[in-house]
């Protein structure tokens, strides 16, 4: 029981330091670390990049993500005629839904402007299509998603490909990589600073790492196991 809690425990965890994170953001904190990231950034990548950089971060996007979510939940659940199961399954959505509620609250509530236009890459206009104004930019929510959907392909990864360490090393590097690359291409755009993307990554992680916790609490085997 103990090692089934530690994926729960573990997200406990990380949303607590998200919690504390966030009064350290709130009260000023790595002012100057968040701006000498960004101009670090757009000073060494190319611009020839910035088409990738704005493109390649779709799947991170708030509809496609939600679209994978619910992909990933189907495929969680293949496989089992258990009803309960099915039941379970549904804290992946649910995690996915506090974590879209947490960055909205933070985006609206917590007193951090993103960078200044001037930073910004490419912007077409001044309001740019299907551009939403928030207010505030912590935490990302594209880092925030992308690590959500990285932990949770990841757990799956993990146990579906043991018997194939090699493709299995490879699938994680591959999803590692993706959210790396998320994470640089919103501070590196001008999107968001630093602290945008540590509060994003520590949310996405621990409302993911909690809905795995769930799983393994619940079911024999965990989620990423047929049952």
């Amino acid at each position: 029981m103990k090692q089934k809690a530690t994926f729960f425990l573990l997200g406990v965890v990380l949303l607590g330091l998200f919690a504390g994170f966030s009064k350290y953001v709130k009260r000023g904190g790595l002012k100057k670390l968040d701006f000498d990231v960004t101009v670090k950034l757009q000073d060494n990548i190319p611009s020839r990049f910035d088409q990738l950089m704005d493109d390649g971060a779709i799947l991170a996007d708030g509809i496609v993500s939600s679209v994978l979510v619910l992909s990933i939940t189907a495929w969680v659940c293949i496989g089992t005629k258990k009803k309960r199961f099915f039941l379970g399954a549904a804290a992946i959505p649910l995690a996915f839904f506090v974590l879209g509620v947490l960055e909205i609250y933070g985006k609206n509530m917590l007193p951090h402007p993103g960078p200044p236009f001037f930073m910004v890459k490419q912007p077409t206009t001044i309001f740019p299509k299907f551009h939403v104004v928030q207010p505030y930019s912590y935490p990302s929510g594209h880092a925030a998603r992308s690590t959500f959907l990285g932990v949770i392909v990841g757990a799956i990864v993990f146990k579906r490909f043991a018997s194939m360490p090699q493709k299995r090393k490879l699938f994680i590097f591959l999803i590692a990589g993706y959210c790396v690359f998320v994470w640089v291409s919103r501070i590196y755009l001008g999107h968001h600073w630093l602290s945008d993307i540590v509060g994003g990554v520590l949310l996405g992680a621990s409302v993911s790492l909690a809905a795995v916790g769930v799983l393994n609490l619940l079911f024999r085997g965990s989620i990423m196991q047929k049952q």
